[in-house]
């Protein structure tokens, strides 16, 4: 029996010891008052100094945009209007097309132009996706019978970047470069 409560005594006492060496350890790295070294900072924990501001690299900022506020909201704003006005022109050729009065030649004309509403809807969708890929910001994208317009938001395009989204626009559409103009927007 002796045996017995010697073996727990000392079992009780290594897991007492055990657990004490964690706490220590556990408090010893983690206590906020710990005084680094330069020397001893392992280098994701390095800092730098640029105009008398410490920053920690790897630290999460607040980068402000100049671009996204107002160009944002008039990208939402021109993108609602425009599926308004793809809307109405739709409801519009579908009323021509369902009208039962209409006669067979205005009916050809209203399904033309509702098949033309749709390529170009899809044509504005991919010349924007494409644009903004090679851009890196917002852009509109809007096509008419004879011209096709882009309005970008963002920082400023250089000639090279005018030429890349003029010749999108040119491959997409198939209209000729004198039809074709692009805008920056201005914020």
């Amino acid at each position: 029996m002796k045996k017995l409560l010697k073996k727990r005594q000392l079992v009780l006492v290594t897991l007492v010891l055990a657990l004490g060496a964690a706490v220590f350890v556990n408090w010893y790295y983690s206590r906020p008052d710990l005084a680094v070294d330069a020397q001893t900072v392992p280098p994701a924990q390095a800092t730098i100094s640029q105009g008398g501001e410490e920053e920690h690299l790897g630290d999460s900022l607040y980068v402000h945009n100049p671009y996204s506020s107002s160009a944002g909201e008039y990208f939402a704003g021109a993108k609602l209007r425009r599926a308004a006005a793809h809307d109405e022109a739709k409801e519009t050729l579908n009323a021509v097309i369902t009208d039962s009065k209409s006669d067979a030649k205005a009916v050809a004309d209203a399904s033309k132009a509702l098949q033309a509403l749709a390529n170009a809807i899809k044509l504005e969708a991919d010349c924007e996706s494409l644009i903004a890929a090679k851009t890196g910001s917002e852009c509109l994208v809007t096509i008419g019978k004879d011209s096709v317009e882009a309005v970008l938001g963002g920082p400023p395009i250089d000639s090279a970047m005018a030429l890349q989204i003029k010749e999108i626009l040119l491959q997409k559409t198939g209209f000729s470069a004198e039809q074709v103009s692009i805008v920056e927007l201005k914020g």
